[in-house]
């Protein structure tokens, strides 16, 4: 009798940042366990990310749409004026998804957050942790309207899963949803640190964790070193380039271009303080480790900033503006919250990836 030949899966992260690729390193893990193949479609810094993880797997640069934040006023307005580009840009990965299921025998897909993956005659599941977008100032009067948009174009999906306890206790109002999605699924946290092994290490005094879209990330790396250097205190700062392989001293502080699983582990479990962005994976990952953070939001970025109001007024975690950002002050007081700390496993993974491999 012939062996049943191995199901084909593609995975498509989102390309704003990186925190879409690095989420998705436990699905990979995963499918490949239960028997399937992986094939990995990606752009920008997701693609140098997964190109460096998983060398032995079939890589594709699927093209998408990476904005650079503004340096002032709100993220969502700036979406809303690149509209025409990005339903152009849409167009071309979905072209581009067809040509990839006819070449690679594609059994179902695997889309983190990107919305134009839905319907394209294979099995679709939608991964998102924001059913509930937020809004600041005047959008908050067209939030309704945007919030039946989003879930709309989520519900063309065959399945959703949130990376979150069906309780919400990490994203909050970011995964209610007015709207009854029966396919929704929580599946709780997704951490590439669910499997590590951290030694133990001198503590660290500061670690600074930088991520997310340019040019805000080089301009909250500036500030925090010569606000390290002016202070003398012991930092590492990891800035978040995957595509780089660089490590260098000035004075007071160790940059340090990328670093692997257990080295980042490691350097997060010493730590004594941990400056960093409120990026939804980077929460799951110090939740997985138990650790917390000093948090500092990116601007006009909505998501971001309602997670760091949240947790601050319900005493989890100190944040501050990036304008306003003072690093000892923010260590002085992060010392008085109580932190993200969550216990999870993969089982509930385990079993949509099961129903999803038998269903395909």
């Amino acid at each position: 009798m012939m062996p049943k030949p191995k199901k084909n899966i593609l995975i498509c992260p989102l390309d704003w940042g990186l925190g879409h690729a690095t989420r998705m390193v436990p699905v990979i893990k995963e499918i490949k366990e239960q028997g399937a193949n992986v094939i990995l479609a990606a752009d920008n810094g997701p693609l140098d990310f997964l190109l460096r993880y998983f060398p032995n797997e079939k890589i594709l640069k699927l093209r998408g749409f990476s904005p650079n934040y503004p340096l002032k006023g709100s993220m969502s307005w700036k979406i809303v004026r690149s509209i025409p580009q990005i339903i152009h840009k849409s167009r071309i990965a979905r072209k581009s998804i067809r040509k990839i299921i006819r070449e690679y025998k594609i059994d179902a897909i695997i889309s983190d957050n990107r919305y134009e993956l839905s319907g394209m005659g294979v099995p679709t599941v939608f991964v998102t942790h924001q059913l509930n977008i937020q809004t600041s100032g005047l959008q908050k009067l067209i939030k309704p309207l945007i919030n039946v948009i989003i879930n709309n174009m989520i519900d063309a999906f065959d399945e959703v899963w949130v990376p979150d306890s069906s309780d919400h206790r990490l994203s909050g109002n970011l995964s209610k949803t007015n709207k009854f999605i029966t396919k929704l699924h929580f599946i709780d946290i997704l951490s590439r640190f669910s499997s590590v092994n951290v030694k133990s290490k001198t503590d660290l005094p500061i670690l600074v964790l930088l991520s997310g879209p340019e040019p805000q990330r080089t301009i909250l790396e500036i500030k925090l070193i010569e606000q390290a250097l002016k202070c003398g205190i012991e930092t590492v700062i990891l800035q978040g380039l995957p595509g780089k392989t660089s490590r260098k001293k000035i004075k007071n502080i160790t940059l340090i271009s990328h670093a692997d699983d257990d080295e980042l582990a490691e350097y997060i479990c010493s730590a004594k303080h941990i400056i960093c962005r409120p990026g939804y994976s980077t929460l799951m990952d110090l939740a997985a480790l138990n650790k917390s953070g000093i948090f500092i939001p990116t601007p006009g970025q909505t998501e971001q900033e309602y997670l760091s109001r949240r947790f601050l007024q319900e005493n989890i975690a100190f944040s501050e503006s990036q304008d306003k950002f003072n690093l000892i002050n923010a260590i002085n007081k992060g010392i008085n919250y109580k932190g993200i700390y969550m216990s999870h496993n993969n089982l509930k993974l385990k079993e949509r990836i099961n129903v999803l491999l038998n269903n395909c």
